[in-house]
């Protein structure tokens, strides 16, 4: 238990720290950069050396992260990867987010992904994420803004105003009853400037957000030209239960995976004995824009992994006929969250494969190619958890419930390389406030160690039987 608090508190204090898919690699090229990682122009030329650590990011939302082994060859090797993403399901700020009701200044929110949208009443919300000011020179910089006081707050409505078929229903329309109350419009005209001709952005938000973004970001309201802000629960993560064996926090899906592989390739870069001995370009990498279907600049399902494979390749003098032979020898484990056995809900569960806390990472399987899992990837993932003694569970939806999926069959398909979909088991998928097991998150970030120093010795053994 205290291993596992220990590696829970890690990843309390990476998410406590993000809020946003930017904050998410920011916080990821902290850990990599304390570890002497060496950061990677996306727009320039990379330089690569055996037993070297590099990370490059995009957009501020994608991060990769990969040591290349000192034993590296065109003849033997291949790519360890372990991928996941950075975004979560929440309300992000519209362009034009001033409005106004009953007295109360609101602000304007779109829903972003599958989110469980009655979880976000009653709440503390802060906010992160980016703006694009410019300077009195014209120039256009961007800036990261992380407010963690509750500044905004979506009530719920009184039980004595709602219907008995209201209130068992609970009924969300996401278009009228989610936008936040920011503050009574009798404080801001109290306490607001007055602007005698709106335009730009001033005439698009309220003067007392502009003024709290403004003040994050270091300038004057007037210099915001734009924002990409996410409301996020204003309360830290937390352990909780009666042996703080649970962490309560936002944006475990898909954060801890996020953290565990960062966190993963830093342990294993640790190891210089295993990276000296190492044959693979051990990578952990996560992308944006999952949670709405991967489809975007920053999204798994686009040219950004195989280019920078191809990148990584070229400055390692890998020859062009040999690229594929070096992919085919490559695996991607992708790690998201899975659904853990719910108490109060068994019957949700299919009764074979029910993912259970502190049992250990959970292989997910689709006959339907929801996930990228094969016999053969899953053979050879337990193997993996066996040189590091991390359990393994199996998890198969019911056939009569819907299926999420992951960016595993995505990059599996642009890659052709082989792929496994995993996660550590979690309750309230989606919810503003998720739970999962702290002796998970220690299953998780060994898993992502061992991965990276034991899978090429692994592959090559099944390869001979």
């Amino acid at each position: 238990m205290a291993t596992a608090a220990k590696a829970a508190q890690l990843f309390i204090d990476f998410v406590n720290e993000t809020g946003s898919p930017y904050h998410c690699v920011t916080a990821c090229t902290k850990l990599l950069k304390t570890c002497g990682f060496q950061e990677l122009a996306e727009n320039g030329r990379w330089s690569l050396s055996k037993g070297g650590k590099y990370f490059v990011t995009k957009g501020g939302a994608d991060v990769m992260a990969f040591v290349v082994g000192g034993k590296f060859s065109v003849e033997e090797s291949g790519f360890s990867m372990i991928g996941a993403h950075t975004d979560s399901p929440c309300l992000r700020l519209r362009p034009n987010s001033k409005m106004s009701s009953g007295g109360m200044l609101q602000v304007g929110v779109q829903t972003y992904g599958g989110g469980l949208w009655h979880t976000w009443f009653d709440r503390p919300l802060g906010f992160a994420g980016k703006v694009v000011t410019r300077s009195s020179a014209g120039k256009l910089t961007e800036t990261l803004v992380r407010v963690t006081d509750p500044v905004m707050i979506i009530p719920n409505l009184a039980i004595h105003l709602q219907t008995a078929d209201e209130r068992k229903a609970f009924a969300v329309n996401t278009e009228s009853h989610l936008q936040p109350v920011l503050c009574s419009a009798c404080f801001e005209e109290t306490e607001g400037e007055k602007v005698e001709k709106e335009e730009g952005i001033l005439s698009r938000h309220h003067m007392a957000l502009l003024k709290l973004i403004a003040k994050e970001a270091g300038c004057e309201p007037s210099e915001i030209v734009d924002a990409d802000l996410c409301l996020m629960d204003a309360q830290p993560s937390n352990l909780v239960g009666l042996y703080k064996e649970f962490i309560s926090s936002p944006r475990i899906d898909n954060q801890l995976s996020t953290w565990g592989a960062i966190q993963g390739i830093c342990d294993f870069a640790k190891d210089e004995a295993a990276v000296a001995e190492a044959k693979d370009v051990a990578l952990a990498v996560s992308f944006d824009h999952e949670e709405v279907g991967s489809q975007s600049f920053t999204g798994a399902d686009g040219a950004t992994l195989p280019s920078w494979l191809e990148r990584t390749m070229t400055a390692l003098q890998v020859p062009d006929p040999v690229k594929p032979e070096l992919l085919t020898r490559s695996f991607l484990v992708s790690a998201d969250c899975a659904h853990g056995f719910h108490p109060n809900y068994a019957a949700k569960h299919q009764a074979e494969h029910r993912p259970n806390f502190h049992k250990g990472i959970v292989i997910k399987t689709n006959a339907n190619q929801r996930y990228a899992t094969t016999p053969l990837t899953a053979a050879l993932f337990r193997e993996v958890c066996k040189r590091c003694d991390v359990p393994v569970q199996d998890f198969v939806v019911r056939n009569d419930s819907p299926c999420g999926s992951t960016i595993g069959p995505i990059i599996s398909s642009h890659t052709g390389v082989r792929t496994i979909d995993v996660g550590a088991p979690q309750w309230a998928m989606h919810s503003c406030r998720e739970t999962c097991a702290s002796s998970d998150a220690l299953h998780m970030l060994n898993l992502s160690k061992a991965f990276f120093t034991h899978f090429r010795d692994v592959d090559n053994s099944a390869a001979k039987l």
